[in-house]
């Protein structure tokens, strides 16, 4: 695995610490083993802290492959879940510390000048005739965080409820849904709704949102085999990259 931008900077730091050592010590001998020491020292503390890192990550991931594989396997981890459900409906899971983001601009900017004709009237003043000119343009809008909290996952909602905003996801009515890199930013665009919302955390070892909607959507699309089985699949791509992770090792 290729080192990381700071991880490459902290070696050439202990690399040029390591000349400029080298050079000063060379006429003492003592101080050229001292040197050498805390050179090889550094280089281990940095191989000790990349391991230590990447086996942490593997872990969660771990803990992610077996959530999945107990729901693959029909049990969902709903026991300790209060939520009002509606007819026919099942809670599948829920998410904690999910930060929800939606598409907003924070204002709008001016552009232009004074547009007219400029005289002499005395020593020293001028005069103006005509107007301002410019143009007031709404600013694009961006993914804006504006609450976090909890996300609970049925066979017919997404409903995040935080500390200031309560948003509600028919299932039913969603036109678009795109899922981030391992599922950890998850956006959702609805029929009822102007505006695509943005679900997203990385709150390991826990599921992500894209993953949870994963699921989500195929069991109100084909029912809970189909539910289970789309479990199944993603504990196994999960597995096969812990293991080819740990085989570059």
């Amino acid at each position: 695995m290729k080192p990381s931008w700071g991880q490459g900077c902290l070696l050439l730091i202990v690399a040029a610490f390591l000349i400029t050592g080298i050079q000063q010590a060379s006429s003492n001998p003592m101080g050229l083993v001292i040197v050498l020491i805390l050179g090889i020292g550094g280089l281990a503390a940095i191989v000790m802290f990349r391991s230590g890192r990447q086996k942490t990550f593997l872990g969660q991931l771990a803990v992610q492959a077996e959530t999945l594989e107990q729901m693959a396997a029909g049990n969902f981890p709903t026991d300790d879940i209060v939520f009002s459900t509606e007819k026919d409906e099942v809670v599948l899971m829920r998410l904690n510390r999910v930060v929800l983001k939606e598409f907003r601009s924070d204002g709008s900017s001016y552009s232009g000048g004074y547009g007219g004709v400029s005289f002499r009237v005395a020593k020293g003043v001028r005069a103006n005739v005509g107007g301002m000119q410019g143009k007031s343009r709404r600013n694009p809008e961006v993914s804006t965080p504006i609450d976090i909290g909890e996300v609970t996952y049925t066979n017919q909602r997404i409903v995040f409820t935080g500390d200031n905003m309560v948003r509600e996801w028919d299932l039913d009515k969603i036109v678009n849904v795109e899922s981030g890199p391992n599922g950890i930013s998850l956006e959702i665009a609805v029929s009822n709704r102007e505006k695509t919302s943005v679900l997203e955390a990385a709150n390991y070892p826990q599921l992500t949102p894209g993953i949870a909607a994963s699921i989500a959507i195929a069991w109100h699309g084909k029912g809970k085999k189909a539910a289970m089985a789309d479990a199944k699949e993603m504990a196994d791509l999960i597995r096969s990259t812990i293991a080819s992770e740990q085989n570059k090792a």
